[in-house]
């Protein structure tokens, strides 16, 4: 093989490892901990969702509503410190089914969303 096609296929393989390497570092998180867990049934009510990331993030958004699609108002200021911690204060909950939406935004400005599906019992 002559030595041009030698040097290429060296580089070549040289940048895969690379990036198969890097790969890890381009995930990205989402909710570890929390004190909701999706599919739960709860009583009472909790008065605040604490909630943790596997890693710093900006928390762009929180959203609470029925699973019917009913809005729910809810205090959330967007933080403006990145972070893993985060809480946010709950209205008083009625016996139903409730959907939290969040947002939030990696360093390299990926944005990342979830839910969380609970049921108030009483």
């Amino acid at each position: 093989m002559p030595e041009v096609q030698m040097k290429f296929l060296h580089t070549l393989t040289a940048a895969a490892m690379v990036l198969m390497l890097s790969l890890p570092a381009l995930a990205h998180t989402t909710i570890v901990a929390s004190n909701i867990e999706d599919g739960a049934e709860l009583a009472p009510a909790p008065e605040i969702f604490e909630f943790s990331f596997g890693a710093d993030v900006g928390l762009a958004g929180v959203e609470l509503g029925s699973i019917v699609g009913d809005g729910v108002g809810i205090a959330f200021e967007r933080p403006r410190q990145i972070g893993k911690d985060f809480s946010v204060p709950l209205p008083v909950l009625e016996a139903g089914v409730y959907v939290i939406k969040w947002r939030a935004v990696a360093k390299d400005g990926h944005v990342m969303r979830g839910e969380i599906d609970f049921t108030i019992t009483g």
